[in-house]
Protein backbone atom coordinates (compact mmCIF):
# COMPACT_ATOMS: atom_id res chain seq x y z
CA UNK A 1 0.00 0.00 0.00
CA UNK A 2 2.88 2.45 1.17
CA UNK A 3 4.28 2.00 -2.83
CA UNK A 4 1.01 2.52 -4.55
CA UNK A 5 0.89 5.95 -2.77
CA UNK A 6 4.13 6.74 -3.56
CA UNK A 7 3.68 6.54 -6.99
CA UNK A 8 0.43 8.37 -6.93
CA UNK A 9 2.04 11.04 -5.02
CA UNK A 10 5.00 11.46 -7.49
CA UNK A 11 2.26 11.54 -10.71
CA UNK A 12 0.14 14.29 -8.62
CA UNK A 13 3.38 16.15 -8.36
CA UNK A 14 4.10 15.47 -11.94
CA UNK A 15 0.80 17.14 -12.74
CA UNK A 16 1.08 19.78 -10.85
CA UNK A 17 4.39 20.48 -11.60
CA UNK A 18 3.29 20.24 -15.61
CA UNK A 19 0.05 22.81 -15.08
CA UNK A 20 2.83 25.46 -13.61
CA UNK A 21 4.85 25.38 -16.13
CA UNK A 22 2.39 25.54 -18.80
CA UNK A 23 1.21 28.80 -16.97
CA UNK A 24 4.59 30.13 -17.35
CA UNK A 25 4.58 29.68 -21.38
CA UNK A 26 1.03 30.93 -21.23
CA UNK A 27 2.02 33.96 -19.05
CA UNK A 28 5.02 34.64 -21.29
CA UNK A 29 2.45 35.30 -24.16
CA UNK A 30 0.42 37.04 -22.37
CA UNK A 31 2.94 39.29 -20.89
CA UNK A 32 4.07 40.24 -24.25
CA UNK A 33 1.08 40.43 -25.95
CA UNK A 34 -0.92 42.66 -23.54
CA UNK A 35 2.28 44.71 -22.71
CA UNK A 36 2.22 43.41 -19.24
CA UNK A 37 5.39 43.75 -17.70
CA UNK A 38 4.78 42.14 -14.55
CA UNK A 39 3.36 39.29 -15.99
CA UNK A 40 6.16 38.58 -18.23
CA UNK A 41 9.21 39.26 -15.85
CA UNK A 42 7.22 37.10 -13.19
CA UNK A 43 8.10 33.87 -15.28
CA UNK A 44 12.11 34.50 -15.23
CA UNK A 45 14.54 33.15 -12.98
CA UNK A 46 17.04 36.10 -12.09
CA UNK A 47 19.66 34.29 -14.43
CA UNK A 48 17.40 33.85 -16.61
CA UNK A 49 19.00 33.86 -20.51
CA UNK A 50 16.29 35.19 -23.69
CA UNK A 51 16.95 34.56 -27.09
CA UNK A 52 15.50 36.12 -29.91
CA UNK A 53 16.22 37.04 -33.33
CA UNK A 54 16.42 40.27 -32.05
CA UNK A 55 18.90 39.81 -29.70
CA UNK A 56 20.07 37.60 -27.14
CA UNK A 57 20.74 38.60 -23.12
CA UNK A 58 20.85 37.45 -19.42
CA UNK A 59 19.41 38.61 -16.14
CA UNK A 60 15.73 40.42 -15.36
CA UNK A 61 17.34 43.55 -16.46
CA UNK A 62 18.89 42.33 -19.56
CA UNK A 63 15.45 40.82 -20.40
CA UNK A 64 13.53 43.69 -19.40
CA UNK A 65 15.68 46.13 -22.10
CA UNK A 66 15.32 43.20 -24.87
CA UNK A 67 11.12 43.59 -23.88
CA UNK A 68 11.24 46.61 -24.47
CA UNK A 69 13.34 46.59 -27.46
CA UNK A 70 10.61 44.49 -28.51
CA UNK A 71 7.74 46.36 -27.73
CA UNK A 72 9.38 49.34 -29.75
CA UNK A 73 9.85 47.56 -32.72
CA UNK A 74 7.06 45.43 -32.29
CA UNK A 75 4.01 47.59 -31.06
CA UNK A 76 0.93 44.64 -31.60
CA UNK A 77 1.59 40.96 -31.24
CA UNK A 78 -0.44 38.06 -30.81
CA UNK A 79 1.22 34.62 -29.92
CA UNK A 80 -0.89 31.40 -30.24
CA UNK A 81 2.02 28.58 -28.58
CA UNK A 82 0.66 24.70 -29.38
CA UNK A 83 1.52 21.40 -28.65
CA UNK A 84 3.81 21.77 -25.82
CA UNK A 85 5.77 18.96 -24.95
CA UNK A 86 7.19 18.87 -20.79
CA UNK A 87 9.55 16.87 -19.78
CA UNK A 88 10.06 17.69 -15.97
CA UNK A 89 13.27 15.43 -14.00
CA UNK A 90 13.57 16.33 -10.72
CA UNK A 91 14.01 20.11 -10.12
CA UNK A 92 14.36 20.45 -13.59
CA UNK A 93 12.09 20.84 -16.79
CA UNK A 94 12.29 21.53 -20.35
CA UNK A 95 9.52 22.09 -22.86
CA UNK A 96 9.32 23.14 -26.50
CA UNK A 97 5.72 24.21 -28.15
CA UNK A 98 4.96 25.55 -31.64
CA UNK A 99 3.62 29.28 -31.77
CA UNK A 100 1.97 30.72 -34.81
CA UNK A 101 2.59 34.56 -34.22
CA UNK A 102 0.93 37.79 -35.33
CA UNK A 103 2.82 40.81 -35.62
CA UNK A 104 2.47 44.56 -36.84
CA UNK A 105 5.61 45.95 -37.12
CA UNK A 106 6.62 49.32 -36.30
CA UNK A 107 6.58 50.23 -39.85
CA UNK A 108 3.07 49.07 -40.05
CA UNK A 109 3.72 45.73 -41.51
CA UNK A 110 1.53 43.05 -40.94
CA UNK A 111 2.98 39.74 -40.53
CA UNK A 112 2.52 35.94 -39.44
CA UNK A 113 5.34 33.98 -38.55
CA UNK A 114 5.55 30.51 -36.84
CA UNK A 115 8.42 28.89 -35.12
CA UNK A 116 9.31 26.63 -32.20
CA UNK A 117 9.75 27.78 -28.77
CA UNK A 118 12.55 25.90 -26.54
CA UNK A 119 12.04 26.60 -22.60
CA UNK A 120 13.79 25.47 -19.38
CA UNK A 121 13.09 25.71 -16.34
CA UNK A 122 14.15 25.07 -12.50
CA UNK A 123 12.23 24.81 -9.19
CA UNK A 124 13.39 27.98 -6.93
CA UNK A 125 12.54 28.13 -3.58
CA UNK A 126 9.48 25.97 -4.33
CA UNK A 127 8.70 27.93 -7.73
CA UNK A 128 9.01 27.11 -11.48
CA UNK A 129 11.07 30.12 -13.44
CA UNK A 130 11.92 30.29 -16.88
CA UNK A 131 16.02 30.24 -16.80
CA UNK A 132 16.05 29.43 -20.91
CA UNK A 133 13.92 30.48 -23.73
CA UNK A 134 14.95 30.50 -27.16
CA UNK A 135 12.36 31.19 -30.52
CA UNK A 136 13.83 29.63 -33.64
CA UNK A 137 11.59 30.93 -36.81
CA UNK A 138 10.38 28.41 -39.18
CA UNK A 139 12.52 29.94 -42.88
CA UNK A 140 9.20 31.67 -44.20
CA UNK A 141 6.84 34.57 -43.21
CA UNK A 142 3.33 34.44 -44.34
CA UNK A 143 1.88 37.03 -47.05
CA UNK A 144 -1.36 36.53 -45.84
CA UNK A 145 -1.27 39.93 -44.85
CA UNK A 146 -0.27 42.11 -47.93
CA UNK A 147 -1.28 45.53 -47.08
CA UNK A 148 0.35 47.56 -44.51
CA UNK A 149 -1.94 48.25 -41.12
CA UNK A 150 -4.84 50.52 -41.51
CA UNK A 151 -5.86 53.23 -38.79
Amino acid sequence: METVNLDLDRKIQWLIDVEEIRTLMSKYCHGIDKREEDTFMSIWAADGVYELPRGQTSGLEGIRQLLYKVWREVPKCHHHITNPLVEVHGDTATARSDVIYYRETSDGLLQLLSGTYSFRFAKRAGEWKTTYLAFSSFDTISPVFAQTARA
